[in-house]
């Protein structure tokens, strides 16, 4: 199992974050991350993911991490949503 805070700080050691949230949706290996960086600029949606996914691609790949959902955003994107955002999903797990 790993942490929320174990993911956070992966992630922070690999791509330079301006906000960052990681939430246990269900019992550890569940996770949402979102995750709010400059080095987002000029990337699509699925880059941005993949740049996750490669970063927790050994935690993904062993099932530590079982479903990762991702909310990923620019600097700028994030000043326009941030206040409506919510990290409730749509559905439940």
């Amino acid at each position: 199992m790993i942490t929320t805070n174990e993911i956070e700080k992966k992630i922070k050691e690999n791509i330079q974050t301006s906000h960052i949230q990681v939430v246990d949706l269900r019992g550890g290996d569940h996770i949402m991350a979102v995750i709010v960086s400059s080095e987002f600029e000029n990337k699509g949606l699925i880059e941005q993911h993949k740049m996750i996914y490669d970063i927790l691609s050994s935690e993904m790949s062993s099932n530590t991490i079982h479903a990762l959902t991702l909310k990923t955003y620019t600097p700028s994107q994030w000043e326009k949503i941030k206040p409506t955002f919510t990290t409730e999903l749509e559905h439940n797990i």
